[in-house]
């Protein structure tokens, strides 16, 4: 996986937002993972057609740091997601 990966929300994945905060559950495994508002952002716009690097272009900008910063720690993320099989690889 890389920056240029895309990626979507599982199927199997359902989550509910409380105060900008999103908890993930897979409804096969019962595994369930917290976001802080960040990544609950990122999360949200996982549509299959951006890439992590976009992603993390847009959300750079909207808070006004560097995109390599955000490229980092979006992938971090997008890995911990797909390896616990609540976003998968497009």
């Amino acid at each position: 996986m890389d920056a240029e990966t895309i990626l979507q929300r599982s199927d199997n994945t359902t989550f509910q937002t409380v105060a900008d905060e999103a908890v993930l559950i897979h409804m096969d495994t019962g595994t369930y993972f917290s976001l802080n508002k960040v990544g609950t952002e990122f999360w949200e716009k996982l549509d299959a057609k951006k890439s992590i690097q976009q992603h993390a272009m847009d959300l750079a900008a909207q808070y006004e740091v560097e995109p390599e910063m955000v490229a980092a720690d979006l992938l971090e993320l997008a890995e911990r997601l797909v390896n616990e099989k609540l976003a998968d690889i497009v």
